[in-house]
């Protein structure tokens, strides 16, 4: 009988456990915003003013942080593209999302951020061009070649 007594309390002790688990679960994602990136930004890209594409699990408003922020200032529960405002030539690490979601029932400010994964910009083109040709035809064994490039880089022959 003790067998039986000590079984049942166990079990009555594991359905609450489970319940009050399932419970807070529940009510802990209705005040959460779960962001998500979904398609980075190519890197390097060549365009000044990239999309980049996020998920949230609720709607809500953005605003920015670091070096990128983009005219778009609300989130829809799904997929968001955003156009980044335009950047300058160069390396960027520290563009953050963060979006804002005002609970109707209780008037709790929930937020969350998400960090854009790190891109460079290089819209320069990188061409080169010919300032001095050699002539031809030349007895000059080591004749000079004069180009110019408005980038520096690595000369391969």
């Amino acid at each position: 009988m003790k067998t039986h007594l000590i079984f049942y309390q166990i079990t009555i002790l594991c359905i609450f456990i489970n319940s009050c688990d399932t419970g807070y679960k529940e009510e802990f994602s209705n005040y959460s915003i779960v962001l998500k990136e979904v398609t980075p930004i190519t890197s390097p890209t060549s365009d000044n003013t990239p999309n980049y594409t996020f998920s949230s699990s609720k709607t809500g408003a953005i605003t920015y942080s670091g070096s990128c922020s983009s005219s778009t200032t609300s989130a829809i529960a799904g997929n968001n593209t955003i156009t980044l405002n335009t950047l300058f030539d160069g390396t960027y690490t520290d563009c953050i999302i963060i979006v804002s979601n005002v609970m109707s029932d209780s008037g709790d400010n929930i937020t969350s951020s998400l960090s854009i994964s790190p891109f460079t910009v290089d819209t320069i083109d990188e061409s080169i061009e010919e300032v001095t040709a050699v002539t031809t035809p030349t007895n000059d064994t080591t004749p000079n070649y004069t180009f110019s490039s408005i980038e520096a880089g690595t000369i391969t022959y």
